[in-house]
């Protein structure tokens, strides 16, 4: 059985150095599985290149709403929602907490850029929309135990695979995963949740709510 105290343990016996190496190694995992599932799948250059589409109005268009939309629901979480809701181990305080801007542009674009080729580039392209919106969700198997987590990211999975859907266009859902993570990595890295997380973790310790 998935064991959440055990993960939280884990997180904080790491190194920041640790954290890192670990957060590259997994996304370095998912560019390897792209390139060995377009072999697979016989996915060719030219149709990657059909998958592109440098249209930056309709990129704005199709992201921002969206953006704004997610953005501001994890917000509501994180002030509304009671912290053991939301708890993730601590993982995202310790990657953003410390970290410099040009680290945090560099990190969002990696794991945007990684994740949507393959769930999005290879999965979805190759397998279809809802099995490839499942595994991506599969990949947050840590929040088993915190329902809402779990389901804001299936939700957040399907989303963006439907505007792969309707736009045809990769760099859509590979624009709004680096912004999303982006902002969200900014709000952590200055302190704009740290009244937040005080409060929910003396909640947490006063009496659990």
């Amino acid at each position: 059985m998935f064991n959440w105290l055990n993960q939280k343990e884990l997180i904080k016996s790491l190194s920041q150095r640790d954290l890192y190496l670990n957060l590259y190694l997994t996304q370095g995992i998912f560019l390897l599985l792209t390139v060995i599932l377009s072999f697979l799948f016989q996915q060719n250059f030219a149709d990657w290149i059909a998958l592109f589409h440098l249209e930056w109005i309709r990129i704005i268009v199709w992201s921002t709403p969206v953006i704004i939309l997610v953005v501001l629901i994890d917000l509501i979480l994180w002030k509304k929602a009671p912290r053991r809701w939301i708890d993730d181990g601590g993982i995202n305080e310790r990657i953003f907490s410390d970290i410099s801007l040009l680290h945090l542009i560099l990190i969002t674009v990696i794991i945007g850029l990684c994740e949507e080729l393959l769930f999005r580039g290879v999965l979805q392209t190759n397998i279809g929309y809802v099995p490839a919106s499942l595994l991506f969700a599969l990949m947050h198997i840590r929040y088993i135990t915190k329902p809402v987590l779990l389901l804001f990211a299936i939700l957040l999975s399907f989303l963006l695979g439907a505007i792969f859907i309707f736009t045809g266009n990769l760099l859509i859902p590979i624009f709004i995963h680096i912004a999303i993570d982006f902002l969200l990595g900014l709000f952590i890295r200055y302190n704009f949740l740290s009244v937040r997380l005080a409060k929910g973790i003396r909640n947490h310790d006063g009496n659990g709510k």
